[in-house]
C-alpha cells in the first residue's frame, strides 16, 4: 500500500478490460447516419449487440450491416422518438431482440437557425419536440427496463450549447441546456438501481445537422477559427468519449455532463 491506496491483482486484472463491452445490448438512436451511427458501429467494435434505431429505415439497415461485419447481433427499428407509441413498440422490440437493454444512447437532434425574433413559435415547438421530448420519451422508456433489471448505462446528447450559448439557435441551445438538466434529475432518480446517466456535449461535427454551414465559406472559417483546436470534429471522434461513458472505465461517473468541443467553451 502506497499513500493509502492499496493494490490487489483483482484491480490490476480488470485494467486492461475496463473498455470491453462484450455481451452488452445497446440501443441507439438516431443510428443511421452521423454521431449516432459512428456510436452504434464503435459499441460493435467493442463487443456490444445493438438495436440501432431510427427514423430512417434505409440509414439504420446500412448501419446495423456494419455491425453484423463486425460480429455482433443487430436489430432495425423504425421510430419516430416525438411518438411515445413508437418509442414504447422501439424498446420492446430491442429487448426481444437482444435480451435487455445494458446500454442506451439517445441522439436525434434538429436545429433552426434563425435570429429568436425571427423564429415561429411552430419552429421553437418543433425543435424542443425533438431534442428534448424525443430524448424524455426515449429516456423513461429505456429507464424502466434498466430499473427493473437492476442496472444501467444512459447517455444522452447534449452540445456544447447545453452549457453556454450562441446566436441564430434559440431552440437548440434552450432544447440542449435542458437535457443537461433532465440528465441531472434522471442520474438522481435511477442512481439506487444501478442505472447510470450522463450527457455527452459535442462540439461543432461534421454531419448532416451540420452540412448546411460547415460547408458555408461565410460562416464555416470563423467556426474553425473561434475553436482552439482550429478544425471541425469528425462523428469517429466522439466514438472514444462514448465508449467511456458506458464501459467500466466509468462507474463511478452519473449525471455529469461531458464535453468533447476542441476547447469552445474553455474561452
Amino acid at each position: 500500500m502506497a499513500d493509502g491506496v492499496q493494490v490487489l491483482p483483482e484491480d490490476l486484472a480488470r485494467i486492461p478490460t475496463l473498455f470491453d463491452l462484450t455481451g452488452k445490448r445497446a440501443l441507439v438512436t438516431g443510428a443511421a447516419s452521423g454521431l449516432g451511427r459512428a456510436i452504434a458501429i464503435g459499441l460493435a467494435a467493442y463487443g456490444a449487440d445493438v438495436a440501432v434505431a431510427d427514423v430512417n429505415e434505409i440509414g439504420a439497415t446500412a448501419t446495423a450491416a456494419v455491425v453484423r461485419d463486425l460480429g455482433r447481433r443487430a436489430a432495425i427499428i423504425a421510430v419516430n422518438v416525438t411518438d411515445w407509441d413508437q418509442v414504447t413498440r422501439m424498446v420492446d422490440e430491442a429487448v426481444s431482440a437482444l435480451g435487455g437493454i445494458d446500454i442506451s444512447f439517445n441522439v436525434p437532434g434538429i436545429n433552426v437557425r434563425k435570429p429568436a425574433l425571427e423564429m415561429t413559435p411552430d419552429e421553437f415547438r418543433r425543435v424542443l419536440d425533438v431534442n428534448l421530448t424525443g430524448v424524455f420519451l426515449c429516456a423513461k422508456a429505456v429507464g424502466a427496463v434498466m430499473v427493473q433489471q437492476g442496472g444501467g448505462r444512459m447517455v444522452n446528447i447534449a452540445s456544447m450549447f447545453g452549457h453556454g450559448g450562441t446566436t441564430m439557435s434559440a431552440a437548440y441551445t434552450a432544447s440542449k441546456h435542458a437535457v443537461v438538466g433532465l440528465t441531472k434529475v434522471l442520474a438522481l432518480e435511477w442512481a439506487g438501481s444501478g442505472v447510470r446517466v450522463n450527457s455527452l456535449g459535442p462540439g461543432f461535427t461534421r454531419s448532416a445537422l451540420t452540412e448546411p454551414w460547415i460547408t458555408n465559406p461565410d460562416i464555416a472559417p470563423a467556426r474553425e477559427r473561434a475553436t482552439p483546436l482550429g478544425r471541425f470534429a469528425d462523428p469517429w471522434e466522439m466514438v472514444g468519449p462514448a465508449i467511456f461513458m458506458v464501459s467500466d472505465a466509468s462507474t463511478f461517473m452519473t449525471g455529469a455532463g461531458l464535453i468533447v468541443d476542441g476547447g469552445w467553451t474553455t474561452q
